[in-house]
């Protein structure tokens, strides 16, 4: 444990480290299921001096605690109930379309998503699932393939996958490639047999501008897919937390910077709870460095940070003050746009498009503040970090991975001045 603590400790925002974390976390998760399972069995009392080990180690504590996953993973807390989770399911075609846009949630039955720690706790017990050949062969085409070497870095099947789990790991892997790439795949996996769309099942996310397909469905294992559509809303929490009632725009209008960033919240939410491989950098969480979501504890603090950002846009909004509001609705966008993965998503991908989205929500309250009068400037920082740096306040994220060295691979943060005073942005680069 000598060398792994050396590592976390001098070293904690490189990608070696921020990997081993993330299984690390993971792996405290698979033993404390566990013991909740066989809390004397044979191996108990090792098991919980192998714990205290981890949860001694930096940036590993505090998961939740033994046979909290379950119950907990992806809610907010008191007050907050339903951050993260949500569904509206229908059966029936797709929706169609390939353009970024976001979504929300609503509660509905259906098959649970593929279980994290479930899975983990039956391959430790030697009951490895296996997956289906073909789907197996093709997902190791995509890890081998020359797209996965420029935009994915060093990534790895998912460990004793069942055949829904790497389906899911699949199609969301997919989501972080340019969009020319992902067609070409997700049609390569559509001609799998064990995809025969034979009584689809959905779960609706609300769309931003068009009907689009998020995650296809894998009916002959019960696995509901994901889309954006017209007939579902944003996610209560998320517009509790905004304080506006729903998302459609007003006649004539587009929709409010307000109501796309409740969509888009609840759109990150529910993801988080779905991608093993998402980590959030918000600096007042973090400082340095990137915490992976897939630990329930990270999870639900990131999701109570983005409604409080929500909270406080939605109190200035209502004061009539629109600096104060710009400077709020740069704190929204961070913590959407802080949801990275190692490397981050390419340029083109439907995850670089939410931020995209998110960051043309922050212009619009710009534009509106000096409509008003107000001195204000944003900007979107440079795509190299020579340049860009001039603009950031120093605690960047260097990754080894990704992109070319110097290139800017994430804008965590746009550069603002409000009436004078300078908003340093942020950033992740490759170093």
């Amino acid at each position: 444990m000598d060398a792994v603590r050396e590592l976390l400790t001098r070293a904690p925002a490189s990608l070696p480290a921020v990997l081993t974390r993330a299984q690390l976390v993971g792996l405290r998760a698979s033993l404390s299921e566990l013991l909740v399972a066989s809390p004397q069995g044979p191996g108990a009392e090792e098991c919980r001096g192998v714990l205290r080990e981890l949860e001694s180690l930096p940036g590993v504590a505090g998961a939740v605690a033994p046979g909290a996953a379950a119950s907990g993973a992806g809610m907010p807390g008191a007050g907050m109930p339903g951050v993260g989770v949500g569904a509206a399911e229908s059966g029936g075609p797709s929706g169609g379309g390939s353009s970024v846009s976001a979504s929300s949630v609503s509660a509905s039955p259906g098959p649970p998503p593929v279980a994290r720690v479930t899975q983990s706790a039956a391959w430790v017990h030697g009951n490895a699932p296996s997956a289906d050949p073909e789907l197996s062969s093709l997902a190791g085409e995509l890890v081998n393939s020359p797209e996965a070497v420029d935009y994915l870095g060093p990534v790895q099947l998912p460990a004793g996958a069942d055949t829904p789990a790497l389906w899911r790991w699949f199609q969301l892997t997919l989501l972080r490639l340019p969009a020319a790439h992902v067609t070409m795949w997700r049609a390569r996996a559509e001609r799998l047999a064990v995809a025969e769309p034979a009584g689809a099942r959905w779960i609706e996310w609300a769309a931003l501008d068009r009907e689009q397909v998020v995650l296809p469905p894998l009916p002959r294992f019960g696995a509901a897919g994901v889309r954006l559509g017209s007939r579902a809303g944003a996610a209560p929490w998320a517009l509790d937390a905004a304080g506006i009632e729903d998302i459609a725009p007003a006649d004539g209008e587009s929709r409010s910077p307000a109501q796309v960033w409740a969509v888009l919240a609840s759109w990150v939410a529910a993801l988080a709870d779905l991608d093993d491989q998402a980590h959030h950098c918000v600096e007042s969480l973090t400082h340095r460095g990137a915490l992976p979501l897939a630990d329930p504890g990270h999870r639900r603090a990131y999701q109570q940070e983005l409604a409080l950002r929500l909270g406080r846009l939605a109190v200035r909004r209502g004061a009539d003050d629109p600096s104060a509001e710009l400077q709020t609705a740069l704190a929204v966008d961070e913590a959407l746009c802080s949801v990275v993965h190692l490397p981050p998503a390419a340029p083109g991908s439907w995850w670089a498009g939410i931020a995209e989205t998110s960051q043309r929500a922050v212009l619009d309250v710009r534009r509106r503040a000096r409509a008003h009068g107000a001195d204000v400037a944003v900007e979107v920082l440079a795509p190299t970090y020579r340049e860009a740096r001039r603009r950031t306040g120093g605690n960047d994220i260097p990754l080894d991975a990704g992109g070319r060295k110097g290139q800017v691979l994430a804008g965590l943060r746009l550069w603002a001045r409000i009436d004078g005073r300078e908003l340093p942005g942020r950033v992740v680069y490759r170093g």
